[in-house]
Order: C-alpha cells, then sequence, then structure tokens
C-alpha cells in the first residue's frame, strides 16, 4: 500500500472502547452507561466487554457523552454554534453533561430555528441550568426569535486571521482522523475546578489500605502513602470502580455538586502482637494486623 492509500485509509475511523473501559480494568465492574445510551443498539457485550457494532452505529456521539471515563474514542459531532449561540437544529439531542461543555467554551444563548423548542430540549436546558447554578454560573439564555446571519466585515488584518483560521481548520480536516479524536473533552470536572461532582466517603474501620482503589482509579481520585490515604475528589466522575472492586465494601459514592474539598485519613504504623510484622493502620492502637485479626493466611493462628 503506498503513502497516498495509507493517508486515505487514515482520514476514515469507526468509534472504539478503549482499555481504559472501567470494564477492561475490572470483571467486577458492572458499568452500563455506553450499553444504556445507546439508542440503536449498536452496542454489545463480548466478554463483559462493550463491543461496539460498526455496522449499527451512526456515530451520534451519546455513548462518547456517556461513558464517566470517556472510553469510548471517536469524533464527537459538532454543534452549529455561531457568535456564540447554539442553533437548535434536527441535529441529535444534546446531554447536559454536553451543555455544561459548551458553556464553558463560550456558549451563552440558545436559539430555536424556527422560533421554537421542543420539549426535550427543554428539558435539558433547564437540568443544564439548574446545575449551573450549583457551579455558581449564569444560566442560558433562550431566545425565541429565529437566529438571522449579519454580513461580517473584515479589515485587511481580520481577513488575513480569517484565512490562516480557516487554512488551519482545513488540515485538521485533513489530518488522520486519531488526531481528531475529542472525546477526552467531554470530560466535565475540568472545566469547573472549583468544584467536584462526586462525593467520596471512605469508612477507615472496614478498609484494610489493600490498595486496589488507588491503581484502578482512572482519575487518580485516591492516593495512598505511607502516612495518609487522601481522597481528592474533583477529577471523580462517579464511575463507582472504587466501590465496586472494594473487597471490604469500604467506599461509597455520592453524586453531588459541592466545593472542592480534600480529604486526609492518617495512617499509623504498628506492630501486630501475634506476627510481630509491622503493618498500617488507620488506628493507633490494637495488637494484631488485618491479616491475624481474620485469621487467615497465618500460621501463628491454629
Amino acid at each position: 500500500m503506498g503513502f497516498l492509500d495509507k493517508w486515505v485509509e487514515s482520514l476514515d475511523y469507526e468509534y472504539e472502547v478503549l482499555t481504559s473501559c472501567t470494564r477492561y480494568k475490572s470483571p467486577r465492574s458492572t458499568c452500563q452507561s455506553c450499553f444504556d445510551a445507546c439508542e440503536h443498539d449498536a452496542i454489545t457485550s463480548v466478554n463483559n466487554r462493550p463491543f461496539i457494532k460498526n455496522d449499527k452505529c451512526v456515530e451520534c456521539g451519546i455513548c462518547i457523552a456517556a461513558c464517566p471515563v470517556q472510553a469510548v474514542a471517536g469524533i464527537f459531532p459538532k454543534r452549529t454554534v455561531i457568535q456564540n449561540k447554539l442553533l437548535v437544529t434536527g441535529e441529535h439531542l444534546p446531554t447536559v453533561k454536553e451543555m455544561l461543555v459548551l458553556y464553558k467554551k463560550g456558549v451563552s444563548e440558545i436559539i430555536g430555528e424556527d422560533s421554537s423548542l421542543t420539549e426535550s430540549w427543554q428539558q435539558v436546558i433547564k437540568e443544564a441550568n439548574s446545575i449551573l447554578h450549583q457551579l455558581g454560573e449564569d444560566s442560558f439564555n433562550v431566545s425565541d426569535k429565529a437566529f438571522e446571519k449579519t454580513e461580517e466585515v473584515y479589515s485587511r488584518r481580520e481577513l488575513f486571521t480569517q484565512w490562516k483560521k480557516e487554512s488551519q481548520t482545513l488540515v485538521k480536516q485533513f489530518a488522520p482522523a486519531k488526531w481528531r479524536f475529542n472525546h477526552k473533552d467531554l470530560d466535565v470536572a475540568k472545566y469547573y475546578p472549583d468544584y467536584q461532582f462526586t462525593k467520596i466517603t471512605l469508612n477507615p474501620d472496614k478498609c484494610t489500605l489493600c490498595k486496589a482503589c488507588e491503581v484502578l482509579c482512572e482519575k487518580k481520585c485516591l492516593n495512598i502513602t505511607d502516612s495518609s490515604f487522601s481522597i481528592a475528589a474533583q477529577a471523580c466522575s462517579s464511575c463507582r470502580l472504587c466501590v465496586e472492586i472494594c473487597p471490604e465494601k469500604a467506599i461509597s459514592l455520592e453524586e453531588k455538586i459541592s466545593k472542592v474539598q480534600d480529604i486526609h485519613y492518617p495512617i499509623y504504623k504498628r506492630k501486630c502482637s501475634i506476627c510481630n510484622q509491622v503493618y498500617d493502620s488507620f488506628h493507633d492502637y490494637g495488637e494484631k494486623c488485618t491479616t491475624c485479626t481474620n485469621g487467615f493466611l497465618s500460621p501463628y493462628i491454629s
């Protein structure tokens, strides 16, 4: 295959599920987000992992928006935005998550092409505005007047700037498809760094500091060191993998918007009175390590 053939082939793309998917990370994951979101029955389960049937996929992008860990790779469809105004068209209805991202990208007003908004659109806007209020932001303005494009007059400098932008856009369009994948753009938390969308709660009386949650957390919200167990929930997208893989059921999640709050649980070094091994504990008291307390894998317990 020649260079030109390879280049032309690279322009094409198909949606795919990445190994960062929680179901790839652990068989205990029960995430159904992409399955539930797809309206075309284009996602099936293969070995307990989501697989996209490209013959049925219409590349609407709903599964991309639904995935809590941005593990569905592809090019998310562009919306019609003119002068920071989102035009209501016959395209697929945007998700609330997409609306929150568009807001931070400068979209402040929503306009119906036919001077009307469907009930579904109104519901999405209502939910988005409710969340924006909790985030300390202004609401979307909604106009019932059809948008009219006005002729723009450019100075010589502005004209060259516009040509430069258009040429850059053209170059992007002819770049390999995977260079243009934009699924990571739908990570809402990164647009609102002063807030967290999830409350992570740890029960130190149950946790054995096995570190499984820390290792598997895609967003790096959990950090265990020699001196503390730290929870930084700002980036958490409620994928729930930490909850599902914890053998002691010591972690719980609640979808709740609040100001960023990092939590630190101190860890103490203790010496087991049974096996004489040094172990980590949330408590500055106690005489037995977890192994000896539970009585398994210990040659000292009869």
